[in-house]
């Protein structure tokens, strides 16, 4: 199984935790990066087996800057977590600061060639709006607990959504979606979550549309733009 979206920066004994992880089948993990303190951080678990590495800054720490951003994305296999919250950022002037870095790394991703990892809170029909000027850029929505129709809308761009733990209560979303471009995740330990909370995801989408669990890693790779690259996918076989 792969673990789609989690900050393994913010974790302490990290060796160990993901050795508990690998016990219980959960072999690769996409960790994204929050703040510019965790960038340097997650430069140093990239070498560790298994760990893939998105690079940016997240909607609460904008007023920090992408400044320096572009010269770590060589390492990196996506850009994020970057996106809208509409829920912290309440005032105008608030939301403009998240709309001006996010159009940065937007435009990183176009140059560089590399997909997004977007947060969204209360912001789905401005993320699109913005997103209306960059086509080209893959999109992976994390954590996505949006309605039916938030999710064919990000669907008819061709995206991917990420569900986790928090979305084991909406059955509506695993029945409809489509198979070939869901993920699952964690985003621990965000929420409290833990690397260990990835198999009920996985148990709650099998007992309503059978699945294996490498279709999750073949997803993960497509969205990455790596799904036809042999050599690349054999490094992370479990």
């Amino acid at each position: 199984m792969w673990d789609c979206h989690c900050h393994l920066a913010q974790l302490e004994d990290l060796p160990g935790r993901l050795e508990s992880a690998r016990r219980q089948g959960i072999h690769g993990w996409l960790s994204c990066a929050s703040d510019r303190d965790s960038w340097a951080r997650q430069q140093e678990i990239a070498r560790m087996p298994g760990v893939l590495l998105a690079q940016g800054l997240h909607p609460w720490y904008a007023d920090q800057g992408c400044d320096g951003l572009e010269s770590l994305l060589p390492e990196a296999v996506a850009i994020g977590e970057c996106g809208l919250d509409f829920h912290r950022a309440r005032d105008p002037e608030a939301r403009e600061g998240q709309k001006q870095v996010l159009r940065t790394q937007l435009q990183l991703a176009r140059h560089s060639g590399k997909p997004v990892v977007l947060h969204c809170v209360r912001a789905h029909q401005a993320l699109l709006q913005e997103m209306e000027a960059f086509p080209e850029v893959r999109c992976m929505i994390h954590g996505f607990l949006g309605s039916t129709a938030d999710a064919q809308a990000w669907l008819r761009r061709g995206d991917y959504l990420s569900l986790g733990p928090h979305a084991l209560s909406r059955s509506d979303l695993m029945r409809h979606l489509p198979l070939d471009r869901v993920l699952i995740e964690t985003d621990a330990p965000s929420r409290g979550a833990s690397l260990l909370d990835l198999r009920p995801v996985l148990e709650a989408w099998q007992q309503i549309q059978p699945l294996q669990p490498e279709l999750f890693q073949t997803n993960l790779f497509r969205f990455l733009g790596r799904e036809r690259d042999q050599a690349w996918g054999r490094q992370f076989k479990p």
